[in-house]
């Protein structure tokens, strides 16, 4: 056999070694492809609008009862503790009408917080 035929003849061993590494070189191709696609696909997002009037400010008011929470406030839909000083915690409630009220008991202390927290919704 000369030498140009043993290029052209087609051995198992030859066509083991290279068939993995051409579906090794198409995944890849693909991978590529496909991160392109998304990359040039995506939107740039618009800024949030933080101006003037976008963000409504949350007032606490006097609490109505120091040693009660009053009923009207609904049932408590969640509780959390408060990260720089884990003897408070606050309370979530959510009247009939949606409105969300914040109660904030001190456990240690055993008293609640003379103000509370009303989130309106709309």
């Amino acid at each position: 056999m000369n030498p140009t035929e043993k290029q052209l003849s087609v051995s198992p061993k030859a066509s083991k070694g290279k068939f993995p590494s051409l579906v090794r070189r198409s995944f890849g191709t693909l991978c590529i492809l496909a991160v392109c696609l998304m990359t040039s696909s995506c939107k740039k997002r618009e800024p949030l609008n933080v101006g003037a009037g976008a963000v409504g400010e949350l007032k606490l008011q006097p609490a109505k009862f120091t040693d009660a929470i009053p009923d009207d406030y609904g049932p408590l839909i969640g509780v959390t503790q408060n990260a720089r000083d884990p003897a408070w915690i606050g309370l979530w409630f959510q009247k009939a009408d949606k409105t969300v009220n914040a109660v904030f008991v001190n456990i240690e202390q055993g008293r609640i917080y003379e103000k509370t927290l009303t989130i309106p919704r709309k």
